[in-house]
C-alpha cells in the first residue's frame, strides 16, 4: 500500500512540474493565435471577486454577573491544597 503511494504522489508532482514548465515556454506567433488558445484564456481571465454582505447586528446588554460573598477561610483552604510544601531533608 505505501509503494503505491508513493508512486502516486510522483506522479502528481511531476504533472504539477510539467504543467507549471508548460505554462511558462507556452506563447504564439501572433496574437489572434492566443485569443483560441485556452491556457492563455485561463492565465489572463479575470477571477471572480468575493462578494461580501455586512450584517447589521443589534447589541443589547445583558447582565448576568451575580457576585457571590467568598469567606477569606475558603480561599485559605484552595490555596493550601494547590501549593506543595518545601522539601524537608
Amino acid at each position: 500500500m505505501r509503494s503505491i503511494f508513493k508512486y502516486v504522489v510522483v506522479l502528481c508532482l511531476l504533472l504539477t512540474v510539467w504543467s507549471a514548465v508548460a505554462v511558462v515556454v507556452h506563447h504564439h506567433a501572433n496574437g489572434t493565435e492566443s485569443v483560441r488558445c485556452t491556457i492563455c484564456v485561463a492565465a489572463h481571465s479575470a477571477a471572480p471577486k468575493a462578494q461580501a454582505h455586512q450584517l447589521h447586528a443589534t447589541f443589547v446588554p445583558v447582565f448576568t454577573l451575580k457576585a457571590q460573598a467568598v469567606s477569606a477561610s475558603g480561599q485559605l483552604i484552595a490555596f493550601a491544597l494547590s501549593v506543595r510544601p518545601p522539601p524537608t531533608a
